[in-house]
């Protein structure tokens, strides 16, 4: 699922909630090792940056900066590969 279950609304948590509870733990178990795995990483950000940052992507239609600033290093890696 690609939205996150809390921006969901009451009624689409109870569909969600309700489809959980019906899965077979086998089906929930394949889903699971299908999912994307994520590393948990941070990278802390003076204050005055993540404003900035946030304005650019409030003005390019952008929901969150993190997204945009994902985009951007992985362009950036991808240019640096090239490079070699």
């Amino acid at each position: 699922m690609k939205k996150k279950f809390s921006a969901l609304s009451k009624k689409g948590q109870a569909k969600v909630e309700a489809e959980y509870h019906q899965m077979n733990p086998d089906d929930f178990d394949e889903l699971m090792a299908n999912a994307t795995q994520h590393t948990p990483n941070a990278i802390r950000l003076p204050g005055r940056l993540v404003k900035k940052l946030k304005t650019v992507a409030e003005r390019k239609g952008r929901a969150k900066y993190e997204t945009m600033v994902k985009t951007w290093i992985e362009e950036r890696l991808q240019e640096e590969v090239r490079a070699r």
